[in-house]
């Protein structure tokens, strides 16, 4: 099963997937956590010049990169994992593109499509809290990245995550709860899928 998980930086997503990961693998579950951009080259390549500020991007190009870098990672890591058996939990993925792109100004019909040759994911969860929250979390970093600087544009972010899991059916997850409610609501709803309910 492919798990990605969701939602605008500042919402803790690393935090509630390490207690998610803790929980899976208590249970007797074969895990595998990963993240987009990804370990890879290309990935390497958009966190240290695009997302550092230290390379100016057309946000049609940046889609591109993101999708290049999210073929490779499903190709070399995440497909091998789910034929291993592992359950892998991603954090980011298609929606990510959607979300950010989107708020760029990007076509979301483009950017699905750009994106159609990998699979989608089995569960999307979208950790939501409000601006305020997020614009307090985000002001304690000591280095921001390129998303991070502009809190308007992060509440476009939010915006479109919340209007496509009205759209798709996607599991939006109360972020202003503890890390360990939220891993445990996500976990019962992963549960509740592996066993076919």
């Amino acid at each position: 099963m492919l798990i990605d998980v969701e939602g605008v930086d500042g919402v803790g997503k690393s935090t509630v997937i390490a207690v998610l990961y803790r929980m899976l693998t208590e249970r007797g579950y074969r895990v595998h956590v990963t993240r987009e951009p990804s370990d890879g080259p290309i990935g390497r390549f958009i966190r240290d010049n695009v997302l550092k500020g230290r390379l100016n991007i057309t946000p049609e190009a940046l889609t591109l990169l993101f999708a290049a870098d999210r073929a490779m990672h499903y190709a070399s890591e995440i497909g091998p994992r789910l034929n291993e058996g592992y359950l892998v939990i991603t954090e980011r993925y298609i929606e990510s593109s959607v979300a950010y792109q989107g708020a760029q100004g990007v076509s979301i019909g483009w950017i699905l499509e750009v994106n159609s040759k990998v699979p989608k994911p089995d569960m999307v969860f979208i950790l939501d809290a409000p601006m305020e929250v997020i614009a307090r979390r985000i002001s304690g970093r000591v280095n921001l990245e390129y998303f991070e600087r502009n809190v308007e544009f992060l509440s476009r972010v939010r915006e479109i995550y919340l209007s496509r899991a009205r759209e798709m059916g996607y599991i939006v997850v109360d972020a202003s709860l503890s890390p360990e409610e939220e891993a445990l609501t996500m976990l019962n709803y992963i549960e509740g899928k592996a066993k076919g309910s």
